[in-house]
């Protein structure tokens, strides 16, 4: 029995900024002959600012598409067989015809107006390329008894459980670069569309907007946790327990959304329940290997830890060698220079001793000669005394002479009268 499971799940930069989920997943379950499963992710930029529909009508339009063709299941099957390329390029072709149809529905009950213009689009608008501001990508997955095909444009994730349990990718965008998304909306979309068929029925098939593997560090990782999803699809045998699976998965998804891409997350996953017994197996042996694999991709990246520790250890150790040498090197030219510096030392100290005694020899000259200035300079007092006396006599003298000749000249007088 052919089933399925979706969820959606708002990113939580969608959350922080106030905006809308741009992604949209879809389900066909009603034909009992086929089962479809379909994502869409709206680029969500300002110029895009109606993506969000964009993702619901592509969607939309491609499980309108395959219906067409695969109501009438036998009729399809035996086109399938003449020319499956062709056939899965009709429904791409009317995919897209489809999509810009619900466009066109869209502008006729919505018209856009001059204010989203000017917010968006910074007033500039040109209606030739309308579809752009419902830009989106889309996967979508086909499972059948008889027909299993595949087909997507734009970044996501296409991955495919096989009834080994071997999970693997068969198709990606190789045209999606770092800036560039390829887009329905683009001119030439169709050419941007890639296809895959498959040989058998696979066990499942998991198509999941970007958010979710960028939530991942390598597909390794993501594969395995696709993987564990499959595991818990074989109890999904009434809609009860799909409900609280799907309701599981958004929650799950919320926390990769806080810790990973911040991005919007959306699956849908069509899988064989009766194929389950078989693959189980196939995928707890798979999930075991790699736990394996990264257990020695683990001791590898050890490995190579150690050996570049190792080169550094190496490198720092012959670095340190050399700086031995150098220090050695430098420690006897320091020894032979303190040596030096001893016996110039010893020299100086006899010129000190010399200069100490010199210099008391010198003190005691010193103080006889101080002595001696003393001596002689109380003398000089003294001489200076006897000069300063010797002078008062002359003018005591000189004095005297004075009277003596004035007494003199009064004598003489009275002779002569």
């Amino acid at each position: 029995m052919l089933k399925g499971i979706s969820a959606v799940t708002i990113g939580q930069s969608h959350i922080d900024n106030g905006t809308d989920c741009q992604d949209c997943a879809q389900l066909d379950l009603e034909n009992k002959n086929y089962v479809m499963a379909a994502v869409a992710d709206g680029h969500g930029s300002k110029k895009h600012f109606r993506s969000d529909r964009g993702s619901q009508f592509a969607a939309q339009a491609a499980k309108d598409s395959i219906y067409e063709y695969m109501n009438d299941y036998e009729r399809f099957v035996d086109a399938y067989q003449v020319d499956k390329e062709y056939l899965i390029d009709r429904i791409v072709k009317m995919t897209i015809t489809k999509w810009h149809e619900k466009i066109r529905e869209d502008l006729n009950e919505d018209p856009i107006t001059q204010e989203e213009i000017d917010k968006y689009l910074g007033g500039v608008f040109n209606s030739d390329k309308v579809s752009s501001v419902y830009g989106t990508t889309l996967l979508v997955g086909v499972m059948s008894e008889k027909c299993n095909f595949g087909f997507l444009i734009g970044d996501g994730s296409f991955v495919v459980i096989d009834k080994h349990g071997k999970a693997y990718i068969p198709i990606e965008d190789t045209n999606s670069k770092a800036n560039y998304t390829s887009s329905l909306s683009s001119s030439d979309s169709y050419n941007g569309f890639v296809t895959h068929f498959f040989d058998e029925m696979p066990f499942s098939i998991m198509v999941s907007t970007d958010g979710l593997v960028k939530s991942f560090a390598n597909d390794s990782d993501f594969l395995d946790y696709n993987q564990a999803i499959a595991m818990e699809l074989g109890k999904l045998d009434d809609d009860e327990k799909i409900i609280q699976m799907e309701e599981r998965l958004i929650k799950l998804f919320e926390q990769r959304s806080r810790d990973g891409s911040e991005d919007d997350i959306s699956i849908s996953i069509i899988f064989d329940i009766d194929a389950y017994d078989g693959v189980i197996e196939g995928l707890q042996t798979r999930r075991k290997l790699n736990k394996i694999d990264e257990q020695i991709d683990l001791s590898k990246k050890k490995i190579n830890t150690l050996n570049f520790k190792m080169k550094q250890i190496i490198s720092e150790r012959k670095a340190n060698r050399e700086n031995l040498v150098k220090i050695n090197d430098e420690r006897r030219k320091l020894e032979d220079y303190n040596r030096k510096l001893v016996e110039r030392k010893q020299r100086l100290e006899e010129e000190l001793r010399k200069i100490e005694q010199e210099s008391d020899e010198l003190n005691k000259k010193k103080i006889e000669l101080d002595l001696e200035f003393e001596k002689y300079e109380k003398i000089d007092q003294m001489k200076e005394q006897e000069k300063n006396k010797n002078l008062e006599d002359q003018e005591l003298e000189k004095e005297n002479i004075e009277i003596k000749e004035k007494e003199k000249e009064k004598l003489q007088d009275l002779l002569n009268s």
